[in-house]
């Protein structure tokens, strides 16, 4: 059995070697086409041994990718992006997976776990199922100009998940500082599609999505209404997703819509997706907006606790939210009138991002008027006073905070260290 590995690439000398690096001792070629880099990518890729090909840009990555299949002699093929790249044990149970699919002809890809991390700050964004994992030879083209997918007969794909394998793929090229430029680059390139009448059951989500993540919130609630309106949208892994752009929309923008109708989408998000932490997210966020603070705080609860537990085989974007509902929660407990929850949840903020002054005031506020050497005792806890970063944010967020005794007391720590 063969065993192709494909990408598309342009002006990735960071991200290639790692990527080809997860494949060498399974791919049996390596196939590279080049979309313009300007940098050293294709010679990186040349001392893995891949198969070069130049390709004009054409501003669609199906054709792109097209072009990487038509090359392509594999019985299987993995198509990764350059900013991917297999997790370890996925290297080495794959060539497994591979002979356990093989002999059911019907089977054209493998799901995998995608799992989308912030290439600024490292933290998970979000944990999908993904195909990237195609049968050779067997006539499946990508479709779409971006957002592409893999279609076989210009019908999904028979995708086949390996529950007896964690096939895992880490992806580190959501970068927050790059979404609107994506954002722009994908209205753009989905308008002409919409044009030329090629439109795809992920075309108004993705229309949705991008007005959202430039913060267009009436242009992504009329795009999210029309990609529910699409029955075959329910085909797609992000079946519930234009109900969360919508809700949220919705949502921010404050007064527009009436509460009776964004309840209204919610009760049809629970309705379908009744176990999928970013619906309950969504939900809490609206009751929040209501002051109901008991039914927001049980709506986090479900969230995170779904979350714990998530194996639908649908995008899953809430660990973003992760850090936020925390600090809802937080605040939502002081509300109600029980602070040791509060500090609970603050508490769990900081351990995701202990950088974070939001939840470092709430969680300081319930400790102040203890004892000096009881909040050092605590703050401890949390943050190592050898650690350089560690020290700067204690000393700068408690004088803020109007505590120069203690600001003052990990400034003469930070002495120690600059000694050192």
């Amino acid at each position: 059995m063969k065993i192709s590995s494909c990408l598309i690439v342009k002006n990735e000398s960071e991200n290639i070697a790692r990527c080809l690096e997860s494949q060498q001792n399974i791919a049996d070629e390596i196939i590279v086409v080049d979309t313009g880099s300007t940098d050293n990518t294709k010679e990186i890729a040349s001392k893995f041994g891949a198969k070069i090909l130049d390709y004009a840009w054409d501003n669609n990555f199906s054709n792109a990718k097209n072009y990487a299949l038509d090359h392509a002699t594999g019985d299987w093929i993995i198509f990764l992006d350059a900013d991917e790249y297999l997790e370890i044990n996925t290297q080495k149970v794959l060539k497994q997976v591979f002979k356990h699919v093989d002999k059911d002809k019907a089977i054209d890809s493998v799901l995998c776990k995608m799992v989308n991390i912030d290439g600024y700050n490292g933290r998970i964004i979000s944990v999908n199922p993904i195909v990237r994992i195609l049968r050779g030879k067997c006539g499946i083209r990508f479709s779409g100009a971006v957002h592409e997918q893999p279609l076989k007969n210009n019908n999904p794909l028979m995708s086949v998940n390996i529950t007896d394998y964690n096939l895992i793929i880490y992806h580190t090229g959501y970068s927050s500082a790059l979404i609107p430029e994506k954002a722009k680059r994908n209205i753009e390139i989905l308008e002409k599609e919409i044009a030329n009448n090629q439109i795809t059951n992920l075309t108004y989500y993705y229309m949705s999505s991008s007005y959202f993540n430039l913060k267009n919130y009436e242009e992504s609630v009329r795009y999210a209404l029309l990609a529910l309106k699409d029955p075959d949208m329910k085909l797609t892994i992000m079946a519930h997703q234009p109900y969360i752009f919508l809700i949220k929309s919705m949502l921010l923008q404050k007064g527009k819509y009436a509460t009776q109708e964004i309840e209204k989408y919610v009760d049809m998000a629970l309705k379908e997706f009744p176990t999928h932490p970013e619906v309950w997210f969504v939900r809490g966020n609206l009751k929040r907006e209501q002051n109901d603070y008991f039914a927001a705080i049980e709506s986090y609860l479900k969230a995170i606790e779904y979350n714990k537990n998530y194996n639908l085989l649908l995008n899953n974007d809430f660990p973003l939210q992760l850090e936020s509902v925390h600090i809802y929660l937080a605040e939502l407990y002081i509300k109600t009138g029980d602070p040791i929850r509060a500090m609970e949840y603050y508490f769990g903020a900081l351990k995701i991002d202990r950088y974070n002054f939001v939840s470092f005031t709430g969680l300081y506020k319930l400790v102040k008027n203890q004892a000096p050497a009881e909040i050092v005792f605590f703050l401890n806890s949390i943050y190592n006073k050898e650690n350089k970063r560690d020290l700067v944010f204690l000393i700068t967020s408690l004088a803020k905070l109007g505590n120069q005794l203690l600001a003052n007391y990990y400034a003469d720590h930070y002495k120690k260290y600059e000694k050192v």
